[in-house]
């Protein structure tokens, strides 16, 4: 495999686990908060039991997209140094707020403040990935770097 397609093939594996585990933490919030709406009465009756059923398949689909996630964060290990590759993991942060705060399902608030945090873990991102990797740093050069 050419440095260019371990490079690429790095870079799917990060974004994957990034958007997944973002995806997952959305999921999961939107069944949590479907059970939390849903009247569940002690005495299980089939209405009750189909009321769940989205809920359910929403954290369901988020705990299973949150371990695909961390499948592809074990491949990303293999690739990248840690002090490189952690700091990108913020980046789902960032998804997740803009997923909360735009998901009809969720519609949480976006503040003033909530929003500069997440332009500041942006700017941190940004820094990291322009950093040179030490010499003797064993996994895929990053973009730019061979």
């Amino acid at each position: 495999m050419s440095a260019a397609s371990k490079r690429s093939f790095g870079i799917v594996l990060l974004t994957s686990s990034i958007v997944l585990s973002a995806v997952g933490q959305l999921c999961m919030k939107a069944g949590m908060q479907g059970l939390r709406e849903s009247p569940v009465a002690l005495e299980a009756t089939w209405s009750a039991l189909r009321m769940l059923q989205e809920p359910l398949l929403f954290a369901a689909g988020g705990l299973l997209a949150y371990a695909i996630s961390m499948l592809a964060w074990l491949a990303v290990l293999v690739r990248y140094p840690l002090s490189y590759a952690y700091p990108f993991l913020s980046l789902s942060y960032v998804l997740v707020y803009l997923g909360a705060t735009h998901w009809s399902r969720l519609m949480e608030t976006a503040t003033p403040l909530r929003t500069a945090g997440t332009l500041l873990i942006l700017l941190g991102v940004i820094l990291v990935s322009r950093t040179e990797w030490p010499r003797g740093s064993k996994g895929v050069p990053g973009p730019g770097r061979t």
